[in-house]
């Protein structure tokens, strides 16, 4: 089931430049979509047109099937929203801010108190309940938005930089509860990133986008075949000469594409007869950020 699909959707403030391009995207239930590209792409402009904030220039979007130029109401009861410029309000605790998110959801009294609880357990946050949030640290607003984002059991939910500004053990913590919301409560995840390492761990799906077109969607072996992405050999080592299909040189070696294995042998023999030394030498495919920066070279060039 396509729980989010993006035809022909296009935005331009002025009438003149599209901010968005004629974007067609789909997204089914339970993944955890990776929206990848530059600042200025549209990414920021995606995510509010899916979520009301702004309208459409043409083309057509449905959240689980409800149009999102007549049904934003109802998608927002279905969505959790984490900006990376979301803020709490500073005079409050966190757990009065939580408290107040969710009467804003019309949720009963005692689910809000639970659910709360839960959250700020999961996210490591129980000690600074009742501390005011303007005391909190940089890293601890952006886990009490999470929390306010989840608040509500949401059905889709829309994630902008999540880890941004964490501590590596709170931004483990965050990459473990998206992906069991994921896989345990088949919640779809749209998340925008700016970390391809990050996107590449936690993603199920990706979507790359240049000057608001998109440039390629799917799973990444999907994407793979899309570009037919090649071998490489990694050779680490000293002294190593130059090859013709030589892809770029490392810090303390060189990337060579290759077709086969067989041809490993030949070039670790080339290096040690014209003096080179090799210490490591291992295959080794396209990662997401190889495929990224080829299709973001693809309309650059």
């Amino acid at each position: 089931m396509d729980v989010i699909e993006i035809t022909d959707l296009t935005k331009s403030y002025d009438h003149k430049l599209n901010a968005l391009d004629s974007i067609s995207l789909s997204i089914r239930k339970g993944e955890i979509f990776g929206f990848l590209g530059p600042n200025g792409s549209g990414k920021t402009t995606t995510v509010r047109l899916l979520n009301g904030i702004l309208t459409p220039t043409s083309g057509h979007a449905r959240i689980l099937g409800m149009d999102i130029k007549t049904k934003q109401a109802e998608i927002h009861r279905l969505s959790g929203v984490m900006t990376e410029t979301a803020l709490m309000y500073e005079n409050l605790t966190g757990m009065e801010n939580l408290m107040f998110f969710g009467r804003m959801f019309s949720m009963p009294l005692q689910e809000i108190k639970d659910r709360s609880a839960s959250l700020l357990e999961a996210l490591e946050l129980t000690d600074s309940a009742d501390k005011k949030v303007k005391a909190y640290s940089t890293g601890m607003k952006r886990r009490l938005s999470i929390a306010r984002a989840l608040l509500h059991r949401p059905e889709i939910l829309f994630l902008d930089e999540p880890t941004a500004g964490l501590d590596p053990e709170s931004a483990l913590n965050v990459t473990k509860l998206v992906k069991q919301l994921s896989i345990e409560s088949g919640v779809t995840v749209f998340l925008c990133t700016h970390q391809l390492k990050y996107a590449e761990e936690i993603c199920t799906s990706y979507g790359f986008i240049h000057k608001g077109k998109i440039l390629g969607a799917g799973t990444f072996n999907e994407l793979l075949t899309m570009k037919n992405s090649k071998k490489y050999l990694e050779v680490r080592g000293k002294n190593i000469p130059d090859f013709p299909n030589l892809e770029k040189r490392l810090d303390t070696g060189i990337r060579l594409s290759i077709n086969t294995g067989d041809e490993v042998s030949g070039i670790l023999t080339k290096i040690i007869r014209e003096g080179g030394e090799v210490y490591e030498a291992k295959q080794v495919h396209w990662d997401l950020e190889d495929l990224y920066f080829s299709f973001q070279k693809e309309v650059q060039s």
